[in-house]
Protein backbone atom coordinates (compact mmCIF):
# COMPACT_ATOMS: atom_id res chain seq x y z
CA UNK A 1 0.00 0.00 0.00
CA UNK A 2 2.93 2.40 0.82
CA UNK A 3 4.60 1.55 -2.59
CA UNK A 4 1.21 2.70 -4.41
CA UNK A 5 1.03 5.67 -2.47
CA UNK A 6 4.76 6.77 -3.12
CA UNK A 7 4.13 6.27 -7.06
CA UNK A 8 0.69 8.31 -6.74
CA UNK A 9 2.54 10.77 -4.76
CA UNK A 10 5.51 11.33 -7.66
CA UNK A 11 2.99 11.04 -10.46
CA UNK A 12 1.00 13.91 -9.15
CA UNK A 13 4.11 16.32 -8.10
CA UNK A 14 5.47 15.12 -11.84
CA UNK A 15 2.10 16.26 -13.82
CA UNK A 16 1.76 19.27 -11.68
CA UNK A 17 5.38 20.51 -12.02
CA UNK A 18 4.96 19.70 -15.98
CA UNK A 19 1.39 22.10 -15.72
CA UNK A 20 3.26 24.61 -13.70
CA UNK A 21 6.69 24.65 -16.36
CA UNK A 22 4.57 25.45 -19.50
CA UNK A 23 4.90 29.31 -19.84
CA UNK A 24 2.52 31.55 -20.97
CA UNK A 25 -0.90 30.52 -22.93
CA UNK A 26 -1.85 31.41 -26.52
CA UNK A 27 -3.98 35.00 -26.18
CA UNK A 28 -6.37 35.81 -28.99
CA UNK A 29 -7.32 39.49 -29.98
CA UNK A 30 -10.43 39.76 -32.01
CA UNK A 31 -10.92 43.90 -33.83
CA UNK A 32 -13.57 44.96 -36.05
CA UNK A 33 -14.88 47.74 -37.68
CA UNK A 34 -17.47 48.84 -39.92
CA UNK A 35 -16.88 50.62 -43.06
CA UNK A 36 -19.06 52.53 -45.78
CA UNK A 37 -17.78 50.58 -48.72
CA UNK A 38 -18.44 47.64 -50.20
CA UNK A 39 -16.44 44.37 -49.55
CA UNK A 40 -15.05 44.62 -52.96
CA UNK A 41 -13.48 48.05 -52.77
CA UNK A 42 -11.66 47.35 -49.26
CA UNK A 43 -10.70 44.03 -50.96
CA UNK A 44 -9.47 45.74 -52.77
CA UNK A 45 -7.26 47.89 -50.70
CA UNK A 46 -5.75 44.84 -48.81
CA UNK A 47 -5.72 42.39 -51.15
CA UNK A 48 -2.10 42.93 -52.12
CA UNK A 49 0.37 40.70 -49.55
CA UNK A 50 3.18 42.73 -50.45
CA UNK A 51 1.20 46.41 -50.12
CA UNK A 52 0.66 46.45 -46.64
CA UNK A 53 2.18 49.77 -46.19
CA UNK A 54 -0.43 51.46 -47.87
CA UNK A 55 -3.12 50.93 -45.08
CA UNK A 56 -1.42 49.96 -41.95
CA UNK A 57 0.28 52.83 -40.56
CA UNK A 58 2.73 50.99 -38.84
CA UNK A 59 4.70 50.00 -42.00
CA UNK A 60 7.52 51.75 -43.58
CA UNK A 61 7.75 49.08 -46.66
CA UNK A 62 7.14 45.86 -47.65
CA UNK A 63 9.33 43.37 -49.68
CA UNK A 64 6.76 39.98 -51.47
CA UNK A 65 8.98 37.29 -52.73
CA UNK A 66 6.04 35.75 -54.52
CA UNK A 67 3.31 38.38 -54.34
CA UNK A 68 -0.06 37.05 -52.92
CA UNK A 69 0.58 32.99 -53.55
CA UNK A 70 0.33 31.23 -50.82
CA UNK A 71 3.88 30.67 -49.34
CA UNK A 72 5.01 34.36 -50.22
CA UNK A 73 7.08 35.71 -47.52
CA UNK A 74 7.15 39.70 -47.29
CA UNK A 75 9.41 41.46 -45.38
CA UNK A 76 7.51 44.08 -43.06
CA UNK A 77 9.76 47.51 -42.29
CA UNK A 78 8.33 49.27 -39.65
CA UNK A 79 8.11 52.81 -39.13
CA UNK A 80 9.41 52.37 -35.39
CA UNK A 81 12.20 50.65 -36.67
CA UNK A 82 12.52 46.40 -37.09
CA UNK A 83 11.70 44.18 -39.80
CA UNK A 84 9.38 41.33 -39.09
CA UNK A 85 9.08 38.34 -41.66
CA UNK A 86 5.51 37.07 -42.47
CA UNK A 87 4.33 34.17 -44.75
CA UNK A 88 0.86 34.15 -46.72
CA UNK A 89 -0.87 30.95 -45.62
CA UNK A 90 -4.14 31.61 -47.71
CA UNK A 91 -5.61 34.69 -49.50
CA UNK A 92 -8.93 33.98 -50.78
CA UNK A 93 -10.74 36.66 -52.81
CA UNK A 94 -14.21 34.72 -53.07
CA UNK A 95 -14.23 34.72 -49.00
CA UNK A 96 -12.54 38.28 -48.74
CA UNK A 97 -10.01 36.37 -46.82
CA UNK A 98 -6.30 36.65 -46.02
CA UNK A 99 -4.24 34.53 -43.22
CA UNK A 100 -0.55 34.85 -42.21
CA UNK A 101 1.58 33.85 -39.74
CA UNK A 102 5.23 35.47 -39.03
CA UNK A 103 7.64 33.52 -39.65
CA UNK A 104 10.95 34.21 -37.40
CA UNK A 105 10.40 35.59 -34.60
CA UNK A 106 10.80 39.13 -34.29
CA UNK A 107 12.54 40.93 -31.98
CA UNK A 108 10.49 41.27 -28.68
CA UNK A 109 11.64 45.13 -28.57
CA UNK A 110 10.56 45.66 -32.22
CA UNK A 111 6.94 42.66 -31.71
CA UNK A 112 6.36 41.06 -28.25
CA UNK A 113 5.25 38.25 -29.73
CA UNK A 114 5.90 34.60 -30.56
CA UNK A 115 4.07 32.14 -33.30
CA UNK A 116 1.77 34.87 -34.26
CA UNK A 117 -0.63 34.47 -36.64
CA UNK A 118 -3.86 36.33 -38.04
CA UNK A 119 -6.80 36.49 -40.11
CA UNK A 120 -8.24 39.62 -41.82
CA UNK A 121 -12.17 38.28 -43.40
CA UNK A 122 -14.35 41.73 -45.06
CA UNK A 123 -17.74 40.51 -45.05
CA UNK A 124 -21.29 42.74 -46.24
CA UNK A 125 -22.57 44.66 -43.04
CA UNK A 126 -25.68 46.19 -44.14
CA UNK A 127 -24.66 48.58 -47.37
CA UNK A 128 -21.26 48.69 -46.66
CA UNK A 129 -18.93 45.90 -44.74
CA UNK A 130 -17.49 44.71 -41.66
CA UNK A 131 -13.78 43.78 -41.67
CA UNK A 132 -12.55 41.43 -38.65
CA UNK A 133 -8.80 41.26 -37.68
CA UNK A 134 -8.37 37.93 -35.65
CA UNK A 135 -4.86 37.40 -34.26
CA UNK A 136 -3.28 34.92 -31.86
CA UNK A 137 -0.16 34.65 -30.25
CA UNK A 138 1.75 33.71 -27.32
CA UNK A 139 3.90 36.36 -25.56
CA UNK A 140 7.37 37.01 -26.41
CA UNK A 141 9.18 35.58 -23.56
CA UNK A 142 8.30 31.59 -23.52
CA UNK A 143 9.44 30.92 -20.35
CA UNK A 144 8.06 31.13 -16.67
CA UNK A 145 8.13 34.92 -15.28
CA UNK A 146 8.90 36.82 -17.83
CA UNK A 147 10.14 40.41 -17.78
CA UNK A 148 7.98 43.79 -17.87
CA UNK A 149 7.22 43.97 -21.74
CA UNK A 150 7.63 40.70 -22.94
CA UNK A 151 4.42 38.95 -21.37
CA UNK A 152 1.16 38.53 -22.19
CA UNK A 153 0.02 42.38 -21.25
CA UNK A 154 2.67 43.15 -23.76
CA UNK A 155 1.39 40.78 -26.35
CA UNK A 156 -2.34 41.57 -26.20
CA UNK A 157 -1.31 45.19 -26.76
CA UNK A 158 1.08 45.18 -29.17
CA UNK A 159 -1.52 43.11 -31.12
CA UNK A 160 -5.00 45.26 -31.06
CA UNK A 161 -2.75 48.25 -31.64
CA UNK A 162 -1.60 47.13 -34.99
CA UNK A 163 -5.33 45.68 -35.98
CA UNK A 164 -6.93 48.67 -34.40
CA UNK A 165 -5.15 51.40 -35.95
CA UNK A 166 -4.89 49.37 -39.13
CA UNK A 167 -8.66 48.87 -39.01
CA UNK A 168 -9.21 52.68 -38.52
CA UNK A 169 -6.75 53.52 -41.41
CA UNK A 170 -8.64 51.22 -43.86
CA UNK A 171 -11.56 52.69 -42.73
CA UNK A 172 -10.30 56.05 -43.70
CA UNK A 173 -9.00 54.86 -47.01
CA UNK A 174 -12.34 52.98 -48.02
CA UNK A 175 -14.45 55.77 -46.91
CA UNK A 176 -12.58 58.37 -49.07
CA UNK A 177 -13.14 56.71 -52.32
Amino acid sequence: MKKIAAIVSIALFAWGSAAHAHGGTRQKVIESVEINATPDAVWNLIKDFGAAANWMPAVASVKASNGSEPGSVREVTLKKGGVIKEVLKEEDAITHTIKYRVDAEPDCAVFPVNNYSATIAITAAGAGSKVEWTSAAYRCFTPNNPPPGQDEKAAIEAMTTLSKESLANLKALAEKK
